[in-house]
């Protein structure tokens, strides 16, 4: 499995957030729509106003949320696919051995041994 990058994950999950949470901040700026909306933001977010300044420092605040949530979650990931890959390598070491032992303990075998394993845990 692959690892993700967790500065970018986290960045991009950001930006993501914070450009969403401006737009709709504008929008309630604007066009007042979100009374329910203006009044979640401003539990969630302080500082927040259905203003200009008031949407960019939502936006502020949700990059920071989602940004931390981002890296939380890379992390995590990260984590549990090392820990997977791991698991699989020492699955596959044991099974090689066993069909080394089952050759009769050959020179030279370790490769070929190595990739039967491998293809048999991983079905590749």
């Amino acid at each position: 499995m692959v690892k993700l990058d967790v500065k970018a994950f986290s960045l991009a999950l950001g930006l993501v957030w914070g450009g969403v949470t401006l737009l709709l901040g504008l929008l309630d700026t604007l066009y007042f729509w979100g009374n329910s909306w203006g009044k979640m933001m401003t539990m969630v977010y302080i500082g927040y106003r259905p203003t200009l300044i008031g949407s960019i420092i939502g936006a502020i605040w949700g990059f920071i949320y989602a940004a931390l949530l981002g890296f939380s979650v890379a992390w995590m990931y990260n984590r549990l696919v090392e820990e997977n890959n791991t698991e699989t390598q020492e699955k596959i070491e044991a099974l090689a051995k066993k069909i080394w032992e089952k050759k009769g303990k050959p020179q030279n075998s370790s490769a070929d041994d190595w990739r039967e394993a491998e293809k048999t845990i991983k079905g590749c």
